[in-house]
């Protein structure tokens, strides 16, 4: 069944020079993030006429943000062992569709397992896996429980920080050293995933939700990230080294995802 997949990127680098941003459509329609889609009607014997309500949408990837580096001197980054993490067994088939969530999210679980997930993508290709930084993760679960307390979906907070600017603030600075150039900044991806992927709303019974597993909500925003040339990019960059990944939950079931690396 189709879901809601939004997802926007961002990529810093550089070192304090004017950036170019270049929105990028892959033949996906615009989703307002204020509507659902309505789906055709149902009729369903022995009730009265229902319809249903689906989170099928597109993201709208933009691409990554670039400027030129800077001679620095070099710096080598350090090494570290990613951890391992597992999510709540998943309830049968038959308790999916149902009133009410039979799912036990952990936003801690949910973000190891985007973790691992990502991780996969890399090693597959023959690239270093990426470890978890809590103090970078620190800055995702913010900027997640920010966009779903304020129901907004951007880089950039209604304080006007971008994700290098809100890592300044909290007191975390990305700067990588090669030699001859430097790179500074704090890369990102997003993504508005949902604890359900359609409901059915009656005029005699209880809305019946579609709702989606702790597994399904992984699958489907790593599958939306790598599906997307930029934030591919981002995920398969061989220079970054650590990852931090922040989930929230907002009061109308969206599932905010941030994704920083450095």
């Amino acid at each position: 069944m189709p879901r809601l997949h939004f997802l926007i990127i961002v990529s810093l680098i550089g070192a304090g020079v004017a950036l170019a941003l270049l929105f990028q459509m892959s033949g996906m329609k615009p989703w307002s993030g204020s509507h659902p889609v309505i789906g055709v009607p149902e009729q369903l014997t022995g009730s009265t006429p229902a319809f249903t309500i689906s989170t099928a949408g597109s993201g709208i990837p933009t691409s990554p943000l670039y400027s030129t580096p800077t001679p620095f001197p070099s710096a080598a980054p350090a090494r570290f062992a990613k951890p391992t993490s597992e999510l709540t067994s998943p309830p049968t088939e038959a308790t999916t569709s149902a009133t009410k969530n039979p799912y036990t999210i952990s936003t801690t679980a949910l973000e190891q397992r985007v973790h691992e997930l990502i991780n996969q993508q890399r090693t597959a290709l023959g690239l270093v896996s990426l470890r978890f930084d809590t103090a970078l993760a620190d800055i995702a679960v913010k900027h997640s429980e920010d966009m779903a307390e304020q129901h907004y979906f951007a880089h950039i907070n209604t304080a006007g920080q971008n994700p290098t600017a809100r890592g300044t603030a909290a007191g975390y600075s990305c700067r990588k050293n090669y030699g001859a150039y430097y790179t500074y900044g704090i890369a990102e991806n997003l993504f508005q995933n949902n604890l359900y992927s359609s409901a059915t709303y009656y005029s005699n019974r209880e809305t019946v939700y579609d709702w989606n597993s702790p597994e399904e909500i992984a699958q489907i925003t790593v599958a939306g990230w790598m599906n997307s040339s930029g934030h591919r990019e981002n995920i398969l960059t061989p220079t970054f080294d650590r990852v931090g990944i922040g989930v929230a939950i907002s009061s109308d079931d969206k599932v905010y995802i941030t994704e920083d690396f450095c």
